[in-house]
């Protein structure tokens, strides 16, 4: 197996509850400022979803770095949680690579093949890039590539699938179609534009949406629905057809719609209100469950509701993921030549800008630049076919055969590549 200097720690919706992963996820900030500061790790990328906290790094030594990280997670956690890195998954080398290829192609979601996974992927780098290396930025992008390769060549892909889909799928066929309905959204960060591109359309054009963070009317400028008020929250309540809340963990562990409130808001309403809870942290009072007018529908029963995948697409995108481990550990084995290449095109480039100063003392200008030229045009044709063979070499574990060769005979020391 190649040795990868990428190592994967963390726990997904499979070994976790959402609790827990909500716990986690507000950790997060916390988590990366203190890694910033962590010299055993080159550089990270956390990525932190409803599914899974997970945090990829780039380090030179593992045992040391795991603790590190696995430390300076527990550290960030409240004392009553910090046990939870004690029951992270650890994937390292081409291990770490596969999994990250899996869970940007949707194969390791709640709702297997969900179409938001990309974009978490895309914004987590985007969010790394004070604290990423090159190695990482490869292998992130290696992801995305793969992601869309499954999403636009099979089936998996083709259903754009998402979490609230799927909700409000369980909605339609426990209560009634959306189309036509008037719904209320909670919350105005990036998951609610998923949600809301996924009741427009399903045909609900009635949409309020209201933040308790203030900014529902900055939501309704750029999308079609109208902005509530802390103000007219009850109402909007009391009026709705459907309340779906996603606001993440802007609440602070306090939920934004309590017992009472939901009580007191349906009090004069003769049908029963479907509230769709998609938020990690839970956006609704666990109470409000037990409302005789009330249906709180929350992630767990959507997960338990997520549709079985067609082995045939499952099997096709597991193929475009072995591809693309394939095709990335054969880029990053060649890379490791690039040391080699470097120390004997530096070599040689020394001779011939020695001869280049030679000929600019001797001739007119003209004729010193078509000298330049051709021994440029020269060195790089004698050097292309050793530097292609210390690429195949390095895929082939032969390359410290070849840096020695170049030792004995040029006299060229090859550094380690930083």
């Amino acid at each position: 197996m190649l040795s990868v200097p990428i190592t994967a720690v963390g726990l997904s919706h499979h070994l976790a509850s959402l609790d827990e992963l909500a716990v986690l996820a507000a950790a997060a900030e916390r988590t990366v400022e203190a890694l910033d500061q962590r010299s055993e790790v080159s550089g990270f990328v956390l990525l932190s979803t409803c599914n899974r906290f997970e945090l990829y790094f780039d380090a030179p030594l593992f045992h040391g770095s795991v603790e590190a990280v696995l430390d300076t997670i527990a550290d960030a956690l409240p004392p009553d949680r910090a046990g939870l890195p004690g029951q992270f998954e650890v994937h390292a080398g081409q291990l770490a690579v596969q999994h990250l290829l899996e869970v940007a192609a949707g194969l390791d979601a709640m709702v297997v093949g969900e179409d938001e996974i990309l974009g978490q992927v895309r914004d987590a780098l985007a969010a790394a890039d004070a604290h990423t290396t090159p190695a990482l930025r490869r292998l992130f992008h290696a992801a995305l590539t793969t992601g869309k390769a499954v999403s636009s060549q099979t089936d998996l892909g083709s259903a754009g699938r998402s979490i609230a889909a799927v909700g409000l799928d369980l909605v339609e066929r426990r209560h009634f179609p959306v189309a036509g309905r008037r719904a209320l959204l909670i919350g105005t960060g990036s998951y609610a534009r998923v949600v809301t591109a996924t009741l427009l359309r399903l045909g609900c054009t009635d949409l309020g949406v209201y933040s308790r963070s203030g900014r529902a009317a900055k939501f309704a400028a750029t999308h079609p629905v109208t902005a509530v008020g802390a103000d007219g929250l009850a109402d909007a309540i009391a009026a709705a057809d459907l309340v779906v809340s996603c606001s993440g963990n802007d609440h602070n562990g306090d939920p934004v719609l309590t017992a009472s409130l939901l009580a007191q808001a349906r009090s004069q309403a003769p049908a029963l209100l479907p509230v769709l809870d998609l938020s990690l942290s839970g956006d609704v009072d666990p109470a409000a469950t037990d409302l005789v007018g009330v249906d709180v529908i929350d992630l767990d029963e959507v997960g338990a509701n997520a549709p079985a995948e067609h082995t045939a697409a499952v099997l096709q995108a597991r193929d475009l993921v072995t591809r693309g481990v394939d095709t990335y550990l054969h880029l990053e084995s060649g890379r490791a030549a690039t040391p080699a290449v470097t120390a004997m095109r530096a070599h040689v480039s020394q001779f011939i800008e020695r001869e280049i100063e030679a000929a600019a003392r001797r001739h007119d200008p003209q004729t010193a630049a078509a000298v330049a030229h051709s021994l440029r045009r020269v060195s790089n044709a004698l050097l292309h076919t050793p530097s292609l063979r210390a690429a195949e070499l390095a895929r082939a574990g032969g390359l410290d055969d070849y840096q020695h060769a170049l030792h004995t005979l040029f006299g060229i020391d090859v550094q380690a590549d930083a």
